[in-house]
């Protein structure tokens, strides 16, 4: 996984965590309360939300090395260009 992709990743979980929590409060506050089956369709979207989001973090720390050497790579191939 790169960095961007993380990023992207890491975005877009954040998303789908907020506005599933929100649809979830608002359908609780509604007329209907716990009744709704939307408001249990929306809590398991925010759950699966979050294990995403944690599982990117997860793979933030553990991939950390590998993006370090990648951009030492990208490093030396640019510092060995401008000496050409």
């Amino acid at each position: 996984m790169t960095r961007g992709s993380w990023k992207f990743g890491a975005w877009s979980a954040g998303g789908q965590s907020v506005v599933s929590a929100l649809l979830a409060l608002n359908n609780l506050w509604s007329e209907k309360g716990f009744d709704a089956v939307s408001f249990w369709i929306y809590t398991a979207w925010f759950a699966v939300s979050m294990a995403q989001f944690l599982y990117l973090l997860r793979v933030r720390r553990s991939d950390a090395p590998f993006w370090d050497e990648e951009e030492a790579r990208r490093a030396d191939w640019d510092r060995r260009g401008r000496q050409l």
